[in-house]
């Protein structure tokens, strides 16, 4: 989720690709059925504050998703693009008792396409 934004900030994201080249960059949870927003992840680069219960090591994906699910429960089912879908997040949900629906990068390892 990427909010348009042209003043001065920090941590303001540039992207010659986007519509929005200049951006505040972040990332939501968002309930399917209403389309609220349920928590929100703004990006501070490097001071982006993610669950402190999340293993720093892990891929970012996993430390995100951490940190929107956190105290949720388990049973949900999460939608996302091909940007977060990993074998590791994919294993990490599933322990957590949730459900993924990603698109797959075709070279994404872990995954086979027959």
């Amino acid at each position: 989720m990427i909010i348009d934004f042209k003043g001065r900030w920090k941590y303001k994201q540039f992207n010659a690709s986007k519509p929005e080249k200049y951006h505040i960059k972040s990332f939501g949870l968002v309930d399917s059925m209403t389309g609220y927003v349920v928590n929100l992840l703004t990006y501070y680069g490097k001071e982006t504050s993610y669950n402190p219960e999340c293993d720093p090591n892990s891929g970012i994906a996993i430390r995100i998703f951490d940190t929107l699910l956190n105290g949720l429960g388990s049973g949900y089912h999460i939608f996302a693009d091909q940007w977060y879908t990993t074998r590791a997040l994919v294993n990490h949900l599933t322990e957590k008792r949730m459900y993924y629906t990603g698109t797959l990068h075709p070279t994404e390892k872990g995954f086979h396409l027959s």
